[in-house]
């Protein structure tokens, strides 16, 4: 049985400069391999193929089964996808995970019946089990009584299986086989190197930021691989494929002090010489740490410091204090760790004057690079609850949403750094305007230019990254270039959709059972 998993474009059609492993589809495929079952993974995404692009790759082929994890700007090019699929062979299976089905459950069923059935929760063993039940040439019936499943019976009817409990020890997952892909492609601007390789150390989060759905789809119980397994899987790559730059995906790499300590001694002992990132909180970071981390490799931690407000902050549920990021951000550089601090514009409650102590703050910590994102309500955050219920963003409006080459770079949609259908609507404040003026307020500030300068001339590398990322970020992407991708698929939202999709009845998933419509 020949199974293709594929992460689709977020904006069919065009290339990125930058992008990570997909983890999700590779640890998947790998599991699958591991079980027997023959597996491979198309990063569609990376390769900025477009939607006819992604069906010729997959039919090539000549699979059994074809997966799709998606994040919701991936919603549609997913469905576009399945679609024309489904025109070239229609008895071809389908099914569709990732993060916004995991936030979302059976919604997708209500609007496209483009694809088979849906996996939630953590999919590696739903997926062999799937499989399994697959080979035993059953119908609907295969799909009954499998944990984390959503599919329609024969009658028509979405039915949602209980949940698959979260796999309490992710020593039992094999290493990703990076074989699957060509891991030369990704790399990202915050690293040395020709490329980087995504790692996890932990699944799960337990903190309650409004606008994150990590507890949603990872947990909010953090389960941690060994130090042993994690060294391991280190210098496997290490090895094997030459990797000497890793970033670590875990939603908070220092929850647990202890366990950094003991990863970080284990590391020098090995005597790798490694380059890698991290991304964690203000809070959980203290002078001592971070003089081990360094020792350890630690190259730039990213901080979610998200506003410079405390009445945002708390509204947020961020549970940190604006002298925390002032401090984490001055011991880190003290330390000679480079900096990547991520900003939220336009949360509920932002106004104009949140917005300027933000600005105050992102220009007075120093941090080497930072990203000031639109508050994007998604499915499965507590932000979405809240928004919908105030009226400040549409119910489902991932059904309405575009991928329109003129309006997004594709760093800009697949990173959210721009404004979606999703956006919240905050009468008399331009969460848009607020973002120009900090990004402008940032890059071009002597500061910023003369630490740029200072680093660019001791690490050449980062020259490269400073002209790709200007071609990011900057409405570059506006003027048709001679080496320019133009075939942007033209049939977008060809998926089969009910008449009201847009406009269906919302309803809260805490008060209704979790096999009705959200």
């Amino acid at each position: 049985m020949k199974v293709v998993l594929c992460f689709p474009s977020s904006l069919p059609g065009q290339k990125p400069n930058y992008g990570l492993q997909p983890m999700g589809v590779l640890y998947i495929a790998t599991v699958l391999q591991k079980n027997g079952i023959d597996a491979m993974v198309l990063d569609a995404d990376i390769e900025g193929l477009t939607v006819k692009e992604m069906v010729e790759s997959i039919l090539s082929a000549n699979p059994d089964l074809v997966g799709f994890s998606i994040m919701t700007p991936q919603l549609m090019s997913a469905l576009d996808t399945s679609a024309l699929l489904k025109k070239s062979r229609p008895y071809l299976p389908i099914v569709l995970g990732g993060a916004h089905i995991s936030s979302t459950l059976d919604d997708t069923f209500s609007f496209a019946d483009c694809f088979d059935f849906a996996v939630y929760g953590e999919g590696e063993m739903t997926m062999v089990e799937v499989i399994k039940r697959m080979k035993q040439g059953k119908t609907h019936e295969y799909l009954n009584g499998i944990q984390g499943v959503i599919y329609r019976d024969k009658d028509g009817t979405v039915r949602t299986n209980p949940p698959r409990p979260w796999i309490a020890d992710i020593d039992t997952l094999p290493p990703i086989n990076y074989k699957l892909i060509d891991i030369t492609r990704y790399r990202i601007p915050t690293m040395t190197g020709r490329y980087v390789v995504a790692m996890l150390s932990s699944r799960g989060c337990p903190f309650k930021c409004t606008f994150c759905d990590a507890p949603t789809t990872t947990g909010k119980k953090v389960r941690f691989h060994s130090i042993k397994r994690a060294v391991k899987d280190i210098k496997h790559n290490y090895d094997n494929f030459g990797v000497r730059n890793f970033t670590f995906r875990d939603s908070t790499f220092t929850v647990k002090r202890s366990w950094v300590v003991e990863f970080c001694e284990a590391v020098i002992k090995s005597g790798m010489k490694i380059s890698w990132r991290c991304g964690t909180r203000v809070n959980l970071v203290d002078e001592e740490l971070l003089k081990l981390m360094k020792r350890a490799g630690c190259h730039i931690i990213n901080f979610g410091v998200e506003s410079g407000h405390p009445q945002i902050l708390n509204k947020m549920k961020k549970e940190v204090e604006i002298d925390q990021i002032y401090r984490a951000h001055e011991l880190t550089r003290k330390y000679g760790i480079r900096t990547y601090a991520t900003f939220v514009i336009g949360s509920p409650g932002e106004t104009d004057e949140t917005m300027r102590a933000t600005l105050k703050v992102a220009l007075g910590i120093r941090t080497s690079l930072a990203m000031f994102f639109i508050a994007v309500a998604y499915p499965g955050t507590d932000m979405y609850e809240k928004a919908v219920e105030e009226g400040v963003v549409e119910p489902r409006w991932w059904a309405k949403q575009t991928w329109d080459p003129k309006l997004h770079s594709a760093f800009q949609k697949r990173w959210g750094w721009t404004a979606d259908a999703g956006a919240i609507k905050i009468p008399g404040f331009d969460a848009e305007a607020w973002q120009k003026c900090a990004t402008r307020a940032f890059y071009m500030r002597p500061r910023f230019v003369w630490d740029t300068l200072i680093f660019t001339l001791k690490n050449p590398y980062f020259l490269k990254h400073l002209i790709n990322l200007s071609t990011e970020l900057l409405p570059f992407y506006k003027i048709p270039l001679l080496f320019q991708k133009t075939n942007i698929n033209k049939e977008y939202h060809s998926h089969s959709k009910c008449p009201s999709a847009p406009t269906v009845d919302y309803y809260n998933r805490k008060d209704v059972d979790s096999k009705q419509k959200i």
